[in-house]
C-alpha cells in the first residue's frame, strides 16, 4: 500500500542531508577558524551573510526541523505533534544592580544588567556575611563609604527560573555585594591598620556585618595585637578612599572568641546515585578544628533525618604546625540499601568533635546536592 507520509519523511531526511552538505564546506578555507567553521553563514567573523545564503539557511533549518519533529504512527497513518516544551527553564544572571524596588506585597523587582528580576518573598538573599530580608535588600541607606543608595551599583549573582511562554525571570536565591575586592599580603601599618598600604575600615552596617577571623576560619577576640609584617587578608570593597572590609583574616596564634574545643565546616557536598539498592550516595565534607590541648581529636560525621542521627563514619584529622589547629576531611559512600530514608542522599549533616580531654563541640549543615 502506498505510504505518502513515509515517503515525505524519507524525502525530508534526504533533502536535509543534501542541503546541509551543500552549505557546509568539506574543509576550512584560510579565513575560517575552528570556532566558526561549522557555521554555513559565518565563513569569516567580519563577513556579512548574503540574502541568498540566509534564505538557504532558513530553508535548511525548516526542513531539518520538520524531519526531526514529525513522528509517523504507522498504525494510524497520522502525524503526532512534537513533545511540548517544558514550561520553565533554569536562568542565571550576574552583573551590576541598576534598581531595587520593594512592592506592596513585600516582594521585590530588580533590574540587573538590563534583566528584570522578580524576587518573591520566599527568595533566599545573602550578602557576603549574612542572610538578608527583602526590606534590607531594598534599603536605600548608603553603605559605608559609598555614594550610591543601598546595593545599587553593586553586583548581584542570581539563580532562578524562566517562564518560557512569558520570558519572566523569577529568582530562587541570590547573593548581593557592593563590589568584590580583595587584599592579600602583610600588615604595613597598625595605626591606622593597613594591608599593603591600603587603609582598612571595618564595616559597621547590619546588612554586611564585619567578621574578624584567623586563617582557619575561627572568630577572633576583639582588638587583637597585630604586628607590622604579619600575614593578613581582607575582603570587602574600596570606597571613600578606604578599603571597607567585611572580613579580616589575620594569621598567628591570636586569642579566639571561643577558646574552647571547636570546629567549622568549609565545604559540604552530596551526590545522589541510583539505584539505591546497588549504589550508595557520595558524601564529601571538610573543615578545620581547634583543640586547646593540642592533641589530635576524634571527629565523627552523622546524617540527620527527621531528627534521627545515623553515624556515617569518622573523619581524617591532620594537625597544623600549630597543633591546636588542624584540618579534617570526610569522603564517604553510603552503603546501598532499600531503606526509603537511608537510601537517599543526606539533606542534613552533623559533625561532632571530641577532644582527648573529653570536651566536645557540634555543628550542622545542609550540604549542597551536586549532579
Amino acid at each position: 500500500m502506498p505510504d505518502p507520509l513515509g515517503d515525505l519523511l524519507s524525502n525530508a531526511d534526504s533533502t536535509a542531508a543534501t542541503e546541509a552538505a551543500s552549505l557546509v564546506p568539506a574543509s576550512p578555507t584560510p579565513f575560517q577558524t575552528m570556532e566558526n567553521w561549522a557555521s554555513p553563514v559565518l565563513s569569516h567573523p567580519k563577513q556579512k551573510p548574503t540574502n541568498d545564503t540566509m534564505r538557504q539557511t532558513l530553508k535548511l533549518l525548516s526542513v531539518v526541523a520538520f524531519a526531526m519533529t514529525a513522528n509517523l504512527s504507522l498504525a494510524q497513518g497520522v502525524l503526532t505533534p512534537p513533545t511540548p516544551l517544558a514550561a520553565t527553564t533554569p536562568g542565571y544572571t550576574e552583573g551590576p544592580i541598576e534598581s531595587i524596588d520593594l512592592q506592596l506585597d513585600g516582594s521585590v523587582i530588580m533590574k540587573v544588567m538590563g534583566v528584570t528580576v522578580n524576587v518573591p518573598t520566599n527568595t533566599i538573599v545573602n550578602s557576603p556575611t549574612r542572610q538578608l530580608t527583602l526590606r534590607q535588600l531594598a534599603n536605600r541607606t548608603r553603605l559605608p563609604g559609598r555614594t550610591e543608595p543601598g546595593f545599587i551599583g553593586g553586583t548581584a549573582l542570581v539563580n532562578g527560573v524562566v517562564d518560557i511562554a512569558t520570558q519572566k525571570f523569577t529568582a530562587t536565591d541570590m547573593v548581593v555585594e557592593p563590589a568584590e575586592n580583595v587584599l592579600i599580603g602583610v600588615v604595613t601599618s597598625v595605626a591606622p591598620l593597613k594591608i599593603l598600604n591600603s587603609e582598612i575600615a571595618f564595616i559597621d552596617d547590619a546588612r554586611i556585618p564585619f567578621h574578624l577571623i584567623n586563617e582557619f576560619g575561627f572568630e577572633l577576640a576583639p582588638n587583637p595585637t597585630v604586628e607590622v609584617g604579619s600575614l593578613a587578608s581582607a575582603e570587602g570593597y574600596y570606597a571613600g578612599g578606604k578599603f571597607q572590609a567585611f572580613l579580616l583574616d589575620l594569621a598567628g596564634d591570636l586569642p579566639l572568641a571561643n577558646p574552647a574545643t571547636d570546629l567549622n565546616i568549609q565545604r559540604a557536598q552530596v551526590r545522589e546515585r541510583t539505584p539505591n539498592a546497588r549504589r550508595g550516595d557520595e558524601v564529601k565534607i571538610r573543615g578545620f578544628y581547634h583543640v586547646p590541648n593540642g592533641v589530635t581529636p576524634t571527629i565523627r560525621v552523622f546524617r540527620v533525618d527527621a531528627g534521627v542521627a545515623t553515624l556515617l563514619g569518622t573523619a581524617a584529622a591532620v594537625s597544623d604546625l600549630n597543633p591546636k589547629f588542624g584540618v579534617w576531611d570526610f569522603d564517604f559512600v553510603t552503603p546501598p540499601t532499600t531503606n526509603v530514608v537511608l537510601g537517599t542522599a543526606p539533606t542534613q549533616l552533623r559533625v561532632v568533635i571530641t577532644a582527648t580531654d573529653g570536651t566536645t563541640a557540634t555543628t550542622t549543615i545542609e550540604p549542597d546536592l551536586i549532579p
